[in-house]
């Protein structure tokens, strides 16, 4: 979950631009080795205990190696600079049953 930060809109469209181009050109090596965006969107308003956070990303990262190569990534390209953001990093569960058995 994301929102641009006041640095990101003091930014031109121009900067903005190339700054994501740049992004999404360094992130492609990660892209061929296994890691999958599922979905960009943003967070709709009529969202029920709506998360403060205007948009979305949902991944699959088959490995923790490369979970951590993503945000290493996002660190060195001063992602965090631009975006208020908040992570989630798990594996599949069984949620039921660690619900139910704590």
């Amino acid at each position: 979950m994301f929102s641009p930060t006041q640095a990101w809109n003091d930014l031109s469209k121009e900067d903005r631009t190339a700054y994501l181009t740049h992004v999404n050109e360094v992130s492609k090596g990660l892209m061929d080795n296994g890691v999958t965006i599922i979905g960009m969107q943003e967070n709709d308003q009529d969202t029920i205990h709506r998360a403060g956070y205007n948009f979305f990303v949902i991944w699959t990262i088959e490995t923790d190696e490369l979970a951590d190569a993503v945000q290493k990534l996002m660190v060195s390209e001063g992602w965090f600079n631009y975006f208020d953001q908040l992570n989630l990093k798990g594996s599949p569960t069984d949620i039921f049953e660690k619900l139910i058995n704590g």
